[in-house]
């Protein structure tokens, strides 16, 4: 997905060719070493510095996966990280399930997507406490149907002291890819 289709659902490839500027993103989901997955996403802008409300989303986004990394710790519970995600009608969304793949926390390593489960669909009614040693990812999104979005998912292990990020690669804006 790239340029006004960057906030949509990814579930069907567009086939739209990228454009300078665009705002796109890829996601690096189920690479392996050794028996165990991550999963996480980044947002780059295709060849030139992203707009300046690309870049507010971006803001807007990194803040709001801060604040899930930050309720994550050893005796707290996906309901509290889960509260920290947007309700789906922010999107105009009816139902939180319709939200489910977008705003989310997952548990990875033996497999892509497993326990913990952080989201509002069923961590608020059915919380989970997070362990040390547990290994989560959580990705979100933002921006405006058909205008575009921007995508971010961390990778963290759960430790003593609450979680740590593991993936190390650069999140704190918007990476520019450049033209080819």
């Amino acid at each position: 997905r790239s340029g006004p289709t960057s906030f949509d659902r990814a579930y069907e490839k567009s086939g739209r060719i990228f454009n300078y500027g665009d705002l796109t993103y890829a996601a690096f989901c189920g690479i392996g070493y050794l028996g165990y997955h991550t999963c996480y996403y980044r947002t780059f802008s295709v060849g030139k510095e992203p707009d300046q409300k690309a870049k507010d989303w971006y803001k807007v986004l990194v803040e709001r996966i801060s604040r899930v990394i930050d309720a994550i710790k050893p005796g707290a519970t996906t309901a509290d990280a889960a509260q920290h995600f947007p309700a789906a009608s922010k999107w105009n969304y009816q139902e939180e399930a319709e939200l489910l793949t977008l705003e989310i926390g997952h548990g990875i390593g033996l497999h892509h997507y497993g326990y913990p489960i952080i989201n509002r669909q069923w961590s608020l009614k059915h919380p989970q406490v997070f362990e040390v040693g547990m290994t989560i990812a959580i990705e979100g999104r933002e921006g405006e149907p058909g205008v575009g979005g921007v995508r971010l998912e961390d990778a963290v292990v759960v430790t003593q002291n609450g979680a740590e990020l593991i993936d190390h690669w650069p999140r704190e804006e918007i990476l520019v890819a450049p033209r080819g």
